[in-house]
């Protein structure tokens, strides 16, 4: 895995790119993206050594890639995991050059967003103590907060957990702060047995992140972003990997208390490998909703301007 960055100056409708940011020795992947209250721009991803698995029989497809991983299987030490596996940040305050990458504590394909006071508020899995780990993903859901840029980050809470579920199984979360003022997280829960049941989760804060709810279900569909928009309106984008596959959202008029129905904005991808779609709100009012789906065994990336 590679991170790499597209640029489009007319909101969408042409693109350059793409531009390298960073590859290390293992697999750099699910990088995102914000913008701070500095203007600068913030990169969050992590590492995986999942590649480590290769001779398990799990995507036949990808077996031939074997010849790949076990060079860079060889040329790995014990310190150079150690160094490289976890989660990371990079930094640039022109768009242009990046800082060296720094450790973070938290980590989720989204990345951070912005409180209403411009503090920066992550919530996502803590990191797993074990280097060794596939993807040093931790048991719990955390939140943390940064008051300076994201130079330094302090957990601030652990999101609770109803009885009958394992939080390990809780993965890619994403937050929003509502007009009110409480922050909202949805998570995608597989404390199930299929793949057809997994659903997206929700809980609130009222006091900063400092305490939350009961997390309960929302929606078939995973995993979700989550978008305040200009009106006050909160947007939640997920994918549905059941047929017919593709791309749908779900308004919010009350602060996240309840959501309307779903609106499809795709349902044309070839098969369930699809999702992870992100929306931001364009200076004219319309919607960008960029996601992934694989064709032909290609992931491609996908993206669609549309209004309501």
């Amino acid at each position: 895995g590679r991170v790499f960055l597209y640029r489009s100056s007319d909101c969408g409708r042409t693109w350059s790119g793409p531009e390298f940011l960073t590859s290390g020795p293992l697999d750099d992947r699910d990088a995102g993206i914000i913008v701070d209250s500095d203007g600068s721009l913030l990169l969050n991803y992590f590492t995986s050594i999942a590649f480590f698995e290769h001779d398990l029989y799990v995507y036949p497809h990808i077996r031939h890639l074997t010849k790949l991983w076990e060079p860079l299987e060889e040329k790995i030490t014990l310190a150079e995991l150690k160094r490289e596996h976890g989660f990371f940040m990079k930094r640039s305050t022109d768009g242009k050059n990046w800082s060296d990458k720094f450790r973070v504590p938290v980590n989720n394909v989204h990345g951070p967003m912005l409180l209403n006071d411009g503090t920066l508020f992550w919530i996502g899995k803590e990191q797993n103590p074990s280097f060794c780990s596939e993807s040093r993903m931790g048991k719990n859901l955390i939140a943390a907060k940064s008051t300076d840029h994201g130079n330094t980050w302090e957990t601030i809470s652990t999101i609770p957990v109803p009885p009958g579920q394992k939080p390990e199984l809780w993965h890619e979360a994403h937050s929003v702060q509502a007009a009110d003022g409480t922050i909202i997280i949805q998570f995608r829960n597989h404390n199930v047995e299929e793949t057809v049941d997994l659903f997206t989760w929700q809980c609130e804060s009222a006091d900063g992140g400092c305490t939350w709810t009961t997390p309960h279900p929302i929606t078939y569909g995973f995993p979700s972003h989550l978008l305040k928009l200009a009106d006050g309106r909160l947007l939640m984008s997920y994918s549905v990997r059941k047929e017919p596959f593709g791309i749908r959202v779900r308004f919010s008029n009350d602060n996240g208390k309840t959501w309307e129905n779903e609106i499809i904005l795709t349902d044309d991808a070839p098969n369930w490998d699809v999702g992870y779609p992100s929306t931001a709100e364009l200076p004219d009012g319309s919607l960008f909703t960029l996601w992934y789906e694989n064709r032909d065994e290609l992931a491609q990336l996908r993206y669609l301007c549309w209004k309501i």
